[in-house]
């Protein structure tokens, strides 16, 4: 295949596909959950054969549109029924109360003590301090939430710089 064919096909997926995203809601990744990984993943293999001529632009525009559909409908009906966002997404963990690991908790989110060590870490927390975390909760994008126990300092920007 010519370059410059090529070159059109990955600006039309790219335009696309842009589209398709800016539609769907997402404004960052940091909102990704991991099945919008997924999504993503086979995105990237529609544009693959949409950039090789493996399949004609149409194609690939029906079968993205569809994935974006389908997701989109998830979406939408996470939104709506409470269950049903739980069966899709998940409910946030408690990880952490008072000091203490909820080992089934960690188990059931696939962590270890060394992974909640370093979520905590990255809040500014050393293992001496972790008695000062009165609730430690993974939230659905695996980002820790902390609220310390009342009177505890909350780790500054010096500390955390003195941690490096």
């Amino acid at each position: 295949m010519e370059l410059w064919r090529i070159a059109v096909r990955a600006a039309i997926a790219y335009a696309y596909l842009l589209a398709l995203t800016r539609a769907s809601g997402k404004s960052t990744i940091s909102q990704a959950t991991p099945f919008d990984f997924v999504v993503s993943l086979i995105l990237g293999d529609l544009i693959d054969d949409a950039l090789w001529a493996e399949v004609p632009l149409a194609k690939f525009g029906v079968a993205a549109a569809s994935i974006v559909f389908c997701d989109l409908v998830v979406k939408l009906a996470a939104f709506r029924w409470p269950a049903f966002r739980r069966l899709v997404s998940g409910d946030p963990r408690l990880v952490l109360r008072d000091g203490i690991e909820d080992r089934g908790q960690l188990r059931r989110e696939q962590l270890n003590e060394a992974d909640l060590e370093h979520l905590l870490h990255e809040k500014g927390i050393d293992r001496e301090q972790w008695s000062d975390v009165h609730l430690g909760m993974l939230e659905l994008d695996h980002e820790l939430s902390v609220i310390l126990t009342p009177g505890a300092k909350p780790a500054t920007r010096a500390m955390k710089e003195q941690l490096r």
